[in-house]
């Protein structure tokens, strides 16, 4: 049984996780699109990343932090589209039928995403502080320590023990959903729903500790005097925030390529610009009151983390970062006009896409570097890691049908009104 389930999971991440029948293949909602379009994505990723690691050889440690922004970028994505799938499962919504399998194709990006994290591990000398022997030996000149009380936690071997948890997690998730989900294309069963939704229990509880300590491995630990309790929850914001977007790009394309024509409507578009309004808020309210509870408490030890973001050109970047990620977000996102039009809403989708990004690169970049930029080692890596990461969801878009054939809330997600 192992060596069948072993078999099955290699086979499902490489061709998939089901293979359809001839009506399946056929079905009412395939993608229109071009099979072969993913591969632009694709080339312009691989000769983003080829650029990047140009900057390999100019600055090692540039190199590494640009891919970590890049990486983790889409790491958010992917993350807050499994926790769309989830949420939609056990609260058995049916607005969400038709555009679920948008969400359950970037989940499928989990075993990419394992892939492009060995980068991360070959640089971990130069990503994290902890990760160098010397801070943690007393008689060592650069010994650290508060690093030394913190080395039963923050230690390679233990980090890639936690690394492979969440990632091998994530994508035993998203496939069991998956499978799941293409089994329902086909056969009409019942149980099905109530399968999903035992699985999501189980998953929702995994999915979000392990994003909480994820987002601490990863990101905050690259300034490891640093902490931030409520950091999490900031990471859980900035992910669910950017899936929604994606997931109306991704249904304003196919619905006007007449892949989703007639099945996604203003309607939809309506409720997931409602979601995207008030992400934007929760995002900016976990951003405040993280901010707002170490300035009140005045510890040196907190506050410095936002004193490198405050000075040296890094203060434009937090002054840019407030404007377009909530200010002007919210004022558009707050006319109904916006959410209703697809034209519009993707505009903005966009753009969430873009400041995730930029967020990322507040939150990891200035622990290399005191003086604010962006570099083309930056942008490089970002480009390329984006492109490969989307080449991957629009080849999965094109594998199957655009919605769940035999969801029983079908009909009524269809015909979804607000």
């Amino acid at each position: 049984m192992a060596n069948t389930l072993k078999s099955s999971f290699v086979t499902g991440w490489l061709l998939d996780p089901f293979q359809p029948t001839e009506q399946h293949a056929r079905g009412p909602f395939r993608p229109v699109l071009n099979k072969l379009l993913w591969i632009v994505p694709l080339m312009v990723g691989i000769a983003g990343l080829a650029v990047a690691l140009v900057g390999l050889s100019v600055d090692r440690e540039q190199f590494f932090f640009s891919y970590l922004v890049g990486w983790t970028t889409c790491l958010t994505i992917a993350l807050g589209a499994l926790f769309f799938v989830l949420i939609q499962h056990l609260t058995k919504a049916r607005w969400s039928v038709v555009v679920r399998r948008i969400a359950e194709s970037l989940t499928w990006s989990f075993p990419l995403l394992a892939l492009l994290s060995l980068p991360i591990f070959f640089g971990m000398h130069d990503l994290y502080h902890w990760a160098h022997h010397d801070v943690m030996d007393p008689s060592s000149p650069h010994f650290d320590p508060v690093l030394k009380g913190k080395e039963s936690y923050l230690n390679v071997p233990f980090f890639i023990v936690r690394a492979v948890i969440y990632l091998g997690g994530w994508t035993l998730l998203s496939f069991l959903l998956y499978r799941t989900s293409l089994r329902q294309d086909v056969d009409a069963d019942p149980s099905i729903p109530a399968r999903q939704r035992k699985i999501s229990a189980i998953g929702l509880a995994f999915t979000a500790v392990s994003t909480a300590f994820a987002s601490y491995d990863f990101v905050m630990s690259t300034d490891p005097h640093w902490f931030s309790t409520i950091f999490g929850v900031y990471f859980f914001a900035a992910s669910f925030w950017t899936a929604h977007a994606v997931i109306a790009l991704a249904a304003v394309l196919l619905q006007k390529s007449n892949g989703l024509n007639g099945v996604v409507t203003e309607e939809h578009y309506h409720d997931l610009g409602k979601l995207m309004f008030g992400f934007t808020v929760f995002w900016t309210y976990i951003a405040f009151s993280q901010y707002m509870l170490i300035w009140y408490g005045n510890l040196p030890e907190e506050t410095l983390w936002y004193r490198e973001r405050l000075e040296h050109g890094w203060q434009t970047h937090s002054a840019i970062l407030l404007l377009f990620h909530f200010v002007v977000p919210f004022w558009v996102l707050l006319a109904r006009t916006v959410k209703r039009n697809g034209t519009l809403l993707a505009g903005v989708a966009i753009w969430f896409v873009l400041m995730d990004w930029f967020d990322m690169h507040w939150l990891i970049m200035p622990t290399h570097s005191p003086e604010a930029g962006i570099s083309w080692i930056t942008l490089a890596a970002g480009i390329g890691l984006l492109g490969i990461f989307f080449s991957a969801f629009m080849y999965r878009l094109n594998r199957h049908s655009l919605v769940p054939q035999n969801d029983p809330n079908i009909a009524k997600s269809i015909v979804f009104a607000t």
